[in-house]
């Protein structure tokens, strides 16, 4: 009886060429955009997943308050943490502090010579807390003594060809570590993509400065490992008490909040994050474009086999009249769509496997496609089929087999208005969803457009950056050695200017140094600002930038300018001035030199975004510095690769044996919108793909309606009805249908994108336009499918709808 099924299926869908290519097409098509999301969102929510105490791993963050308002939350934490939720706190197993090396390092091995990034001073527990595969070494001993390292598996190929590389030496900034042990490149699914852990008790000798008893520095990311089954509302009860208890007089306005290690991608959004966070907003947002992909495809297949009801009328009513049950009946049209779910199953598994590296390239991710072994994919694929199979085979199964045979034999059969309600409810539900679809792809496009057009208070661009975080030399030889550079750049008259700077706009967050600041005299009790952004700058890194001086004055050129900083707006409304006039010549707690009492403030900067305009303006203090980690050179040529090479030269000369390394500034500060960017691209692929889908699906509500009233058309024509009045006619209740979709979808529309674009600093208004455009939009496109079968009814013959009576 199955084969019978399958045999009688495989002939109608064979003989249903056209209806058949369209099922499996919107079927395929919303099948591999179902798997793709759900591989992509799979990926997000995997984060930390293959560590084996995953689920007891929490990071320990620092809030931050100015008297009784909430200041911001900082990821980094003080050195003594670690070992006193250990010696303090029965539920805290062990912890390990990592402490990240800025920026590009100098890294030398094996005859190569390269700046890395993503170096991090650790503790030796890293091994045994986190589950980073070893490939050589012991974990156990590995990084107890100073100046040891744990080398990648990709690094040790990239310095010395091989992994076996155990009591080899490399050296990082000048300073000579031995290989203890190779693990395996960190996964893509982790906030921790380092290239070397080096041992932490090398700073001993590295930075004397930096005592493991001081609460004075928080630059470290904290984790601990708790006891299974940990309360973490009530560990952080007891993070939050410290302050007023075990560190009294120690901190003041801080308090350590924990978190899972897994939430980190998704749902932690703060200052000094290793890497930029995932968007958990994007995941559910992509998670409902999936939704309705898969749920638009079902609803085609159901429209179009419907509307083919006509055309099966006779063959169901012979059948009956033969003897045929209606269970049997239902079961032969239930199994056609098995079938054609099978079919568009095989070709949606053909198209996720060769466009999957174009997914990857739109959404920005690694998201890997190693479904072979992956067993949560074929049972999600199977559910697939299955779920596809009854959700659009039931209803025309039933609807199909319920034809009473008389009257479908008596050329009396019409359709009924519930089914007639129906398809056009769900044409009503595939247009919604497009419509809201088109309105946010039309947000997110104008929002990214809006914050890389901002005017930033600053200019960025033609700025060819150098790195010299790599130079190693003593201060009075570095001072020097920056100043020949520049002088030599300068007279290359295709630049225009060259400042030196500690950090740059859009660079790594984890670049810049925080400090607490006060006007001297002023408690912090008082109010006046408590976490400041800090970077040494020369005399030429404001005018060089177009900044803004509202008051004061700027550094001068050649001097110490000791005992004197420039702030921000945002840094002068944090402490406490009325006006950036007020600010200029007060003193305040921060020093340019260890035995000054404070600084005076020279002069007070338009706010200007450091960071991209998704983020509030950070308080920014900034002090005189020649030797830098970035020479910034502004070009006034547009042959920028001879520039570039005369450049390079003049490196060379100045700081041999060295890796001249550069990057152009606007390019990096628009590295900030990347995740934006992506987001825009994956949404417009699958808005694409859903427009193509719903349009079948009016192709398929077009047809049958068509279909019922060929022979009502058929006597329009003959009584003198024009082809224009047919299509009027016709393509009328088609725009209606979609005009009531447009009403459903706007409001949703705007209620979706109010609340994605409250997480920016500046955003767009949503004006009256997006909306008209996506509805004209998809009004344009519903009448283009529409007329593709009005038109050709409406030239028909009548004669040929009407001799069939």
């Amino acid at each position: 009886m199955l084969i019978n099924y399958l045999r009688i299926a495989y002939r109608t869908l064979l003989k249903n060429r056209i209806f058949t290519i369209i099922n499996i097409t919107g079927l395929a098509l919303g099948m591999a955009a179902f798997l793709f999301i759900v591989q992509y969102i799979r990926f997000e929510r995997s984060y930390e997943d293959f560590h084996k105490n995953a689920d007891n791993i929490l990071r320990v963050t620092v809030d931050f308050y100015n008297g009784e308002q909430y200041d911001m939350t900082d990821c980094e934490s003080y050195a003594p943490l670690g070992p006193m939720l250990k010696e303090k706190m029965p539920e805290v197993l062990d912890f390990v502090r990592l402490y990240g090396m800025d920026g590009s390092v100098n890294v030398r091995a094996g005859g190569q010579n390269f700046l890395e990034t993503k170096l991090y001073w650790a503790d030796p527990s890293v091994l045994t807390v986190f589950s980073y595969p070893l490939l050589h070494g012991d974990a156990t001993t590995a990084l107890t003594a100073p100046f040891e390292v744990i080398v990648t598996e990709s690094m040790a190929k990239k310095y010395f060809g091989r992994t076996e590389i155990i009591d080899e030496l490399i050296e990082v900034d000048n300073n000579p570590y031995r290989v203890k042990a190779v693990v395996a490149d960190p996964p893509p699914n982790t906030h921790i993509k380092f290239t070397f852990l080096l041992s932490r008790l090398s700073l001993k000798t590295l930075k004397p400065w930096y005592p493991d008893d001081k609460w004075n520095n928080n630059n470290e990311y904290t984790y601990i490992l708790t006891t299974p089954g940990t309360d973490l509302p009530q560990l952080n009860k007891k993070l939050h008490a410290l302050t007023e208890t075990e560190l009294k007089g120690k901190l003041e306005q801080e308090y350590f909040v924990a978190e899972p290690i897994k939430d980190i991608h998704l749902y932690s959004n703060k200052a000094y994050e290793p890497e930029p966070p995932g968007n958990i907003k994007a995941v559910y947002y992509l998670g409902f474009i999936a939704v309705f992909l898969i749920v638009i495809a079902w609803v085609n297949y159901l429209n179009l086999s419907t509307a083919r009801a006509m055309e099966r009328a006779r063959e169901v009513g012979v059948r009956k009249v033969m003897g045929s049950l209606k269970v049997q009946l239902m079961f032969q049209f239930l199994w056609e769509s098995v079938l054609v779910n099978v079919l568009a199953g095989a070709v949606a598994l053909a198209l996720l496997q060769f466009t999957f590296p174009l997914f990857q390239n739109l959404s920005g991710e690694p998201v890997s496609l190693n479904i072979l072994h992956d067993r949560s994919f074929w049972l999600l694929f199977i559910g697939l089929l299955v779920a596809g199979s009854l959700l659009s085979g039931m209803y025309p199964a039933f609807v199909l087999a319920s034809f009473s045979p008389a009257t479908v034999l008596k050329g009396k059969f019409q359709s009924s208005t519930h089914g007639q309600l129906l398809r056009k409810g769900l044409v009503i539900f595939q247009f919604s969803a497009t419509v809201v679809l088109i309105i946010s792809m039309c947000t997110v496009y104008l929002q990214v457009r809006f914050l890389q057009h901002y005017d930033l208070g600053m200019n960025i661009n033609q700025t060819l950056v150098l790195t010299g975080k790599q130079v190693m030399l003593p201060d009075s030889i570095a001072r020097r050695a920056s100043q020949t550079l520049k002088t030599e750049l300068l007279k290359n008259p295709d630049i225009h200017s060259v400042y030196r700077a500690a950090s740059l706009p859009g660079v790594n967050v984890q670049e810049l140094s925080t400090t607490h600041v006060l006007r001297l005299g002023q408690s912090s009790g008082n109010g006046g600002g408590y976490l400041y952004s800090y970077i040494p700058i020369d005399a030429d890194f404001i005018p060089s930038l177009n900044m803004t001086l509202l008051a004061g004055r700027n550094f001068e050129n050649g001097v110490p300018n000791h005992d004197q900083i420039i702030i921000n707006e945002e840094a002068a409304k944090a402490l406490g001035f009325a006006n950036p006039e007020q600010a200029v010549g007060t003193k305040v707690t921060f020093r340019t030199r260890h035995n000054a009492d404070g600084s005076t403030i020279i002069g007070v900067l338009k706010n200007f975004y450091f960071r991209s305009p998704k983020e509030q303006h950070l308080p920014m203090l900034f002090n005189y510095g020649e030797a830098a980690d970035y020479f910034a050179v502004q070009l006034t040529t547009s042959d920028i690769k001879k520039t570039v090479a005369s450049v390079e030269e003049v490196w060379r000369k100045v700081y041999p044996n060295t890796v001249f390394d550069y990057f152009f500034l606007n390019e990096r500060y628009d590295n900030q919108y990347r995740a934006d960017t992506n987001l825009l691209q994956v949404m417009a692929a699958f808005s694409g793909l859903i427009v193509f889908i719903a349009c079948l699906g009016l192709f398929g509500l077009s047809s049958y309606t068509i279909l019922q009233r060929k022979k009502e058309i058929g006597i329009r024509k003959v009584l003198g009805a024009s082809v224009s009045t047919v299509v009027s006619l016709l393509s009328r209740d088609f725009m209606k249908t979609v005009i009531v979709a447009a009403f459903i979808a706007v409001p949703v529309a705007y209620l979706l994108m109010q609340q994605w674009l409250a997480d920016y600093a500046v955003r767009i208004t949503l004006n009256v336009g997006i909306f008209l455009f996506a509805v004209a939009f998809v009004l344009l496109l519903a009448l283009l499918t529409v007329s593709v079968q009005t038109i050709k009814s409406a030239m028909a013959n009548p004669t040929d709808s009407l001799k069939q009576e």
